[in-house]
């Protein structure tokens, strides 16, 4: 059964020769050059790796695909992927940590003035009496999780330490840690959006979500609060962000993830006042490697038994 490893940069393939050991009933095979990739994908049954149409097209044998990313929106654009029988996985909770660390950073950017900061050292300004004034601490105040999935409790975890309020709403609210003080439907998503100081958008890409936070929700936001994009672009309506932000309706902005990547030079975004944008790289991690290969490990155990649902199985047609 062959085990395609696709062209990726965490060093998947680095971890062969010990899949190879223990799972002896794989034949593993990695292939770095895109202009080989149909080639080799045609008599393998599983891939782990990132795909478009015409690769999918070429997949002869293929049951089940492995994403090294947690989002999976770009499989769900091929119409027959969606329709066949193939498994598709993710790496859904692979990226909870360092999400939450550059959601923070994020946020601390503003409330401790660091951009400000940044910018004046390269004019070498001395700017401390300027900017110490503006400067918050997060104690007391209001964060709003909109997805409280593995990256929306990971960030409430680490809020819980800087004595933040925490605010969640979710598709499917689960069990709610002791520590949050409400976790609502997405019925409730205006009412977090008006009570927080600072909104973090973690949800999934779906139908559903797309535009779901636009002029109306961000209308509701306070207007010294800050709103931080890091799940997928066209979650967060850019124009509607870019009228809020230049009309002085918000505090501030950070951007990881955009509907068009990468962000077009001409982008209005990149010009827009208190908009932090960093280059859907908030995922980064020196361990990402690592833990796609602890999921692809499991999955493949389980794929030998029969063992369905496999560990973060995508529902095709629901999108998550």
């Amino acid at each position: 059964m062959k085990v395609l490893i696709g062209p990726n940069f965490m060093g998947l393939e680095k971890g062969i020769p010990d899949l190879q050991t223990r799972f002896p009933q794989y034949e593993f095979v990695y292939c770095p050059d895109r202009a080989k990739l149909a080639e080799e994908i045609a008599d393998a049954e599983i891939y782990v790796g990132w795909m478009n149409r015409d690769l999918f097209l070429a997949a002869k044998k293929l049951r089940w695909v492995q994403s090294p990313s947690t989002g999976i929106n770009y499989y769900l654009d091929i119409p027959e992927f969606v329709a066949s029988d193939v498994l598709l996985t993710s790496a859904r909770g692979t990226h909870a940590a360092c999400l939450a660390e550059s959601a923070f950073a994020m946020i601390l950017a503003f409330t401790r003035e660091i951009r400000r900061f940044i910018l004046a050292q390269l004019e070498h300004r001395w700017v401390g009496r300027e900017l110490r004034h503006e400067m918050t601490e997060l104690t007391g105040t209001t964060l709003g999780i909109i997805g409280f999935g593995a990256v929306g409790r990971a960030i409430a975890e680490r809020a819980k330490a800087f004595g933040l309020n925490i605010l969640a709403v979710d598709l499917y609210p689960g069990d709610k840690p002791d520590y949050v003080a409400e976790l609502w439907g997405v019925d409730r998503l205006e009412d977090l959006m008006a009570q927080s100081d600072y909104v973090v958008v973690t949800v999934p890409y779906t139908p559903d979500t797309d535009g779901m936070i636009g002029a109306a929700q961000i209308g509701h936001m306070k207007k010294n609060a800050i709103l931080v994009g890091i799940s997928r672009g066209k979650i967060i309506d850019e124009a509607a962000l870019v009228d809020a932000l230049r009309n002085g309706r918000l505090r501030g902005a950070a951007l990881d993830v955009f509907a068009q990547e990468p962000l077009p030079p001409d982008s209005e975004l990149w010009d827009v006042p208190n908009l932090l944008i960093t280059p859907h790289a908030a995922g980064g991690t020196q361990y990402e490697g690592r833990y796609v290969l602890d999921i692809l490990t499991e999955n493949l155990e389980r794929f030998l038994k029969g063992d369905l649902p496999l560990r973060n199985q995508i529902d095709k047609k629901r999108g998550f």
